[in-house]
């Protein structure tokens, strides 16, 4: 049985530094010979990206189908990135929740605050309220820039955790934007679904078939986060960023980008490399957990967001473990001293929020 990890007898900043750092080694995949799906290179005007690109074909083929499997076991333990294309979610859903996003935003900042973040981390965290002091790549010396809306999961009072955690009601701007929960909702919902399908896909990947993570997710934790970056100005601090390096948290999340650039990822070398935006897809990013699970076979990749000329609007979500879900890995470990590893998922998160949100000192 795997040895129970105790973060209350390591720092955060130790653990992330032991188990998410960037493999230096490279491994092949367990079934053999990787397939590309579709161009290993995205290019878009005036920018070229390394991050491959993979077309999953959803409804017209399996979650056990090999080629999409190499495909994406590839991608993830070269970058612990990619995109993801061929993902059925209709490109005019993607663009209204970004348009609810831009309108969200462009409210008042004291519209906004009437919606300000609970201690549940629902709702409106704005400018200067976040630093990401457990980056496992160089603790944030200044507040990221973004601002953001923050969905979960609806839960009702007569859960068993209701009022406790991330338990609790989320926040709605009805009266200002009428169509912004039925939005944010629909979208939440198509998302969860296309998340479930590329689990099945990853546990595939990994060679462990496509149900070796459904007794993580009955209960899985859902976030969804509506950002804004704002226009870099000349007054902004050499090591302010959008959001400053970091790795994610959970599973994985998928993000949609407006045209503006601004997301980077650092490769196994440190370099910093571009993941401009691509029509209709998402980026796809290996987090946390999903990095224990796969022995580190797939690094939660460090990654940041610049400031550049122009504002930057973008919508994350986050597909994440039951909050009791106990991780542990299930390929052989790299390094070995990863053996026997067991992450509480609820405590790890409540840890980085604890942290790194200036709300929890409110």
């Amino acid at each position: 049985m795997a040895a129970e990890f105790n973060l209350c007898q390591i720092s955060l900043k130790a653990f992330a530094l032991q188990i998410f750092a960037i493999p230096s080694t490279r491994w092949p995949h367990p079934g053999g010979t990787c397939y590309p799906v579709c161009s290993t290179s995205i290019r878009t005007p005036g920018m070229i990206s390394e991050i491959p690109c993979v077309d999953i074909r959803s409804g017209a083929s399996s979650v056990s189908d090999p080629d999409i499997a190499s495909a994406l076991d590839q991608a993830l333990a070269t970058h612990g990135f990619c995109y993801i294309q061929g993902h059925d979610v209709d490109a005019s859903r993607i663009s209204q929740i970004l348009e609810v996003n831009h309108t969200f935003h462009a409210l008042s900042e004291e519209e906004k605050r009437e919606l300000a973040v609970n201690r549940f981390h629902r709702g409106y965290i704005g400018k200067d309220e976040s630093q990401t002091v457990t980056s496992s790549v160089k603790p944030a010396t200044q507040p990221n820039q973004s601002e953001s809306f923050m969905v979960m999961q609806p839960v009702s009072a007569d859960h068993p955790r209701w009022g406790s955690a991330i338990f609790g009601p989320n926040q709605w701007p009805d009266t200002l934007i009428p169509e912004f929960r039925m939005t944010c909702l629909d979208y939440f919902n198509v998302m969860q679904t296309l998340a479930y399908g590329l689990t099945q896909r990853l546990g595939v990947a990994l060679g462990l078939g496509p149900d070796a993570f459904t007794k993580w997710f009955t209960e899985p934790t859902l976030f969804l986060r509506l950002l804004r970056y704002p226009a870099l100005s000349t007054s902004d601090h050499r090591d302010q960023f959008g959001s400053a390096p970091h790795t994610d948290h959970g599973f994985l999340t998928l993000v949609a980008q407006d045209a503006t650039n601004g997301l980077e990822v650092q490769t196994s070398e440190g370099r910093w490399i571009s993941v401009p935006p691509l029509d209709n897809a998402f980026v796809l990013n290996v987090a946390d957990m999903l990095s224990v699970i796969s022995g580190g076979r797939w690094a939660s990749t460090p990654h940041r967001v610049v400031l550049n000329q122009r504002e930057r609007y973008s919508v994350a979500f986050f597909f994440d473990p039951n909050f009791d879900a106990a991780i542990y890995p299930m390929l052989p470990a790299d390094p070995p001293n990863r053996e026997g590893l067991q992450v509480h998922y609820g405590e790890y998160l409540m840890e980085r929020f604890d942290k790194n949100c200036l709300y929890r000192d409110a």
